[in-house]
Order: C-alpha cells, then sequence, then structure tokens
C-alpha cells in the first residue's frame, strides 16, 4: 500500500470527498489515476463527492479542535516558518519582528494548512494570495453555495 492511498484510508467520506475536489489535481498524474481507483473502491463518484461537500455534518462540530475552514476536517499541518512578509504590519509585535530583520534575526510564525482539501488556515507569508485571481474566484464561489 503507498503512502498516498495509507493516508486516503484514514479519511472519513467527507474528507475524502474534499481531498478529491481540491487536492487531487496536485498529484502526478500516475498518482491521481491510483487515488481514482482507490475513490472507486469507495464507491465516490463525482456525483457522490459533491453531495457528501454538501451536506459535510462536521460543518456543525463544536469540538475544541483546529479546524479546516473549508472542509472542517482537523487533519491540519502546522509548521514554523520564516516570517518574511513584514511590509507594512502594525503592531509591537510586528515592528519587533522588522527590527530583529534588519538586525540579521529571524522571526518565525505558524503556517497552518489543511492536509485534506489544501486550504490555507492561517498564511503569514501571503503564499496563498500568490493563487491567480481564478483561483481565489473558484473558492469564493465554492464557499457561497456550499453552505
Amino acid at each position: 500500500m503507498s503512502k498516498t492511498i495509507k493516508f486516503l484510508s484514514e479519511l472519513d467520506d467527507y474528507e475524502l470527498a474534499y481531498f478529491a475536489k481540491f487536492k487531487l489535481d496536485t498529484y502526478l498524474p500516475e498518482t491521481q489515476y491510483e487515488i481514482k481507483r482507490y475513490l472507486i473502491q469507495r464507491n465516490l463518484n463525482n456525483h457522490r463527492i459533491d453531495e457528501l461537500i454538501k451536506v459535510n455534518p462536521k460543518k456543525k462540530s463544536t469540538k475544541n479542535r483546529l479546524r479546516c475552514t473549508r472542509c472542517s476536517s482537523d487533519k491540519i499541518r502546522v509548521e514554523k516558518v520564516a516570517w518574511t512578509d513584514t511590509s507594512d504590519k502594525i503592531g509591537y509585535a510586528d515592528e519587533i519582528a522588522v527590527l530583529d530583520g534588519l538586525g540579521g534575526k529571524e522571526t518565525f510564525r505558524e503556517q497552518i494548512i489543511c492536509n485534506v482539501c489544501e486550504f490555507w488556515i492561517k498564511d503569514p507569508n501571503n503564499e496563498k494570495s500568490k493563487k491567480s485571481i481564478w483561483h481565489h474566484i473558484g473558492d469564493f464561489i465554492f464557499t457561497l453555495f456550499s453552505h
């Protein structure tokens, strides 16, 4: 069993639907083929994926866990990254970070990304905003119709 399929086997159907909708295309064609075969084994076709996303019961979850704002999964990746986007920031901590940067000292911030749907929950260096305008429009439209 490949590492990818092992990860997918740990997802419930709702998480797997979001994975198929938003993250599948980020894999190489050979891996996409393997994932699509796995989706068939789990009886997830495009219609079923859309249905699962539409009724996702996890959106109403009130557990005190950090969850993705798009798919509501708690399978989150938290990474410490060097904070480089310090321009136009206002606040005591931000100003200290800028001054530290001038002195050659790095400041680290948390970058938080969903492992299921690859949604950027916290993006200190605005990496997500570097995506095309069409990507953001698609995300916005999806958010409108999925609630």
